[in-house]
């Protein structure tokens, strides 16, 4: 089983997505970024054995009960390729969840690093494609949306694969932070 870790954004995101979720129809993407909410992913997807899945999940749900409300300024939407997204600026409080989840994920269970999980270029994805030239067809349509100045990061979730593959996840639990923001 593969698990996958995310901010719920997709309640602030709603006229980006009415729009996103149009052009992706009017284009014809091969795989539907709206199987899961809008969200910033905190980590990338990591596989389990299955005989521990719901453990790993319970960690991560205790772990997520560490962390505080707090705001993630917007950069802009940015088109690299086969990918679309809405870039957040940085954050001293994603890079830290990043690191935390790295770190307890990996001596509790020994789940390795991605070199993506270094790169602290959090985002919420658009469109995601191995088409660049449909990506950026659906970027154009979408470059200069209005969007939020900031996101509240008060919601985090986990969702899981058989697979892994694009497409084939499914959130499976959630909570709501609690306290004051930061």
């Amino acid at each position: 089983m593969f698990i996958w870790v995310g901010a719920d954004v997709d309640s602030q995101l709603g006229e980006i997505k009415e729009l996103t979720k149009k052009v992706e129809d009017e284009i014809g993407f091969d795989h539907s970024n709206f199987t899961l909410p809008l969200h910033i992913s905190l980590k990338m997807s990591f596989p389990v054995d299955n005989k521990i899945s719901g453990e790993v999940i319970d960690f991560l749900l205790e772990l997520y009960k560490t962390f505080k409300p707090f705001y993630v300024r917007i950069k802009g939407i940015e088109y690299l390729g086969n990918i679309a997204w809405i870039r957040m600026c940085e954050s001293e409080e994603l890079n830290s969840i990043n690191d935390k989840l790295n770190t307890k994920l990996s001596e509790k269970y020994g789940i390795g690093i991605h070199p993506y999980d270094c790169d602290y270029q959090f985002h919420t994805t658009l469109f995601m494609d191995d088409d660049a030239e449909r990506v950026g067809a659906a970027y154009e349509a979408v470059k200069c949306a209005p969007l939020p100045e900031k996101l509240l990061i008060n919601k985090l979730v986990v969702g899981t694969s058989e697979t892994g593959e694009l497409g084939s996840y499914k959130v499976v639990k959630s909570i709501e932070l609690k306290d004051q923001l930061i």
